[in-house]
């Protein structure tokens, strides 16, 4: 469905898969943005969302995909970074 930018969707069956592989700022809150907006039928009723490992094992990190059907990978305050990270997430559609 898509692959850019370090996201890659991948719609499967049932499931739908996000990932993020990439970096971001090493601002405390920094985040990038997918330009890639979900269609209505495959997003999920409620925010998902998932830890991402980030290279230096010290920051938090999250890989969020939202009802409105937008996608996002944040620091969530604290020690930002700017490494490397890789993280995923499933859900089901109905």
């Amino acid at each position: 469905m898509y692959n850019a930018k370090g996201f890659t969707v991948i719609h499967i069956g049932m499931m739908m898969l996000v990932k993020y592989s990439g970096n971001i700022g090493n601002g405390s809150w920094d985040s990038v943005q997918c330009e890639y907006v979900l269609p209505a039928e495959l997003r999920p009723p409620v925010e998902v969302n998932a830890m991402v490992c980030v290279s230096n094992g010290q920051t938090a990190r999250m890989l969020v995909v939202n009802p409105n059907g937008t996608i996002r990978c944040a620091n969530m305050g604290a020690a930002g970074s700017n490494q490397g990270c890789v993280g995923s997430l499933c859900y089901p559609i109905p």
